[in-house]
């Protein structure tokens, strides 16, 4: 890794106009990366924009600072940098032609495409942040508590709180050398668990009655209807599997959003499994543990006329665990 990030330095302060972005439906790794990483390259004298498609979810508003919704102008700069992007459209922009533009590819995805001029690909680590720490590490750049406390929003966050099984000891190791430069845990907690709006405690208490445990895979979901009637927003819903992962002798969790009225979001998760090539089959991506897809249909008729997608999962799981 260490080659491929002084190379990427290397190539980038040729630049002079740099945009960085990350995948839809942002989160606390991408946000926090893309915030950590472009105030390194001010820092080294570059100039940085930071371009997201979609909302930025509300507690994680402070990670938000500075960031543009517009695509960013390929004309008008000499790199473009994605983050957790297997593919350029992961972004959520129609980004396809370069035309020269240096394009950067910084992920952990196993599923990555290496698909840029540098690719920097490490599924080992915990999250995109531990990989945009070793850049300052490398540089022998201390760290600012602001940048800090972005990279460890997205350590904490990517690893369930170090909770879950990408926690090493080595993002345990960064995340105190971090708390050393001024990043605040508990307020990082606070901001991103601790201040949960009534609306979302609704909804969760709407999606948990929905729960159903078939040879120990747990099934749940959220429709349009759950939504509306708690006035809760979709992005509210994002760690609800995890109550379905964690109940005892379940071993897979699967989750049933409706995005809207014909697109369906199925997320799955695992305590031990390798869900990805299962998932791959479906059309999705994301860690062997933690992973998604999202496929057009009617989610009504899915789930309360004949409720088939329960069977089809449930019938392909079985293959594929047996």
């Amino acid at each position: 890794m260490d080659e491929s990030i002084k190379e990427i330095i290397s190539q980038l302060l040729k630049r002079k106009n740099i945009a960085i972005t990350g995948h839809s439906n942002p989160d606390g790794d991408s946000l926090g990366a893309m915030q950590a990483f472009a105030s390194f390259l001010r820092r080294m004298g570059l100039r940085v924009s930071i371009h997201q498609k979609d909302e930025i979810p509300e507690n994680l508003s402070f990670l938000g600072t500075g960031i543009k919704k517009e695509e960013p102008p390929i004309f008008e700069k000499d790199a473009i940098i994605f983050m957790e992007c297997f593919l350029p459209e992961r972004s959520g922009y129609n980004l396809k032609n370069f035309n020269g533009v240096l394009t950067v590819n910084i992920d952990h995805h196993p599923d990555n495409k290496i698909w840029a001029d540098l690719n920097l690909v490490d599924e080992g680590v915990s999250s995109v942040c531990e990989i945009i720490y070793k850049f300052f590490e490398i540089s022998n750049l201390p760290l600012q508590k602001n940048e800090a406390n972005a990279i460890l929003t997205g350590i904490y966050t990517d690893t369930g709180m170090f909770a879950q099984k990408n926690t090493t000891g080595e993002s345990l190791r960064i995340s105190s050398k971090l708390i050393e430069c001024g990043a605040d845990l508990s307020k990082i907690y606070e901001r991103v668990y601790g201040s949960n709006k009534p609306e979302k405690i609704k909804l969760l208490s709407e999606t948990l009655r929905t729960i159903k445990v078939t040879s120990n895979i747990a099934f749940m979901h959220t429709d349009m209807e759950m939504f509306e009637k708690t006035g809760a927003r979709y992005e509210d819903s994002k760690d609800f599997i995890n109550f379905a992962r964690d109940i005892k002798e379940v071993s897979v969790a699967c989750y049933f959003r409706e995005i809207s009225p014909n697109r369906i979001h199925i997320n799955f998760r695992s305590r031990k499994k390798d869900l990805l090539p299962f998932v791959k089959k479906l059309g999705g991506g994301g860690h062997r543990l933690a992973c998604g897809v999202t496929l057009e249909g009617n989610f009504k008729q899915i789930f309360k006329l004949n409720k088939s997608c329960f069977t089809i999962i449930i019938f392909f799981s079985k293959l594929f665990f047996k």
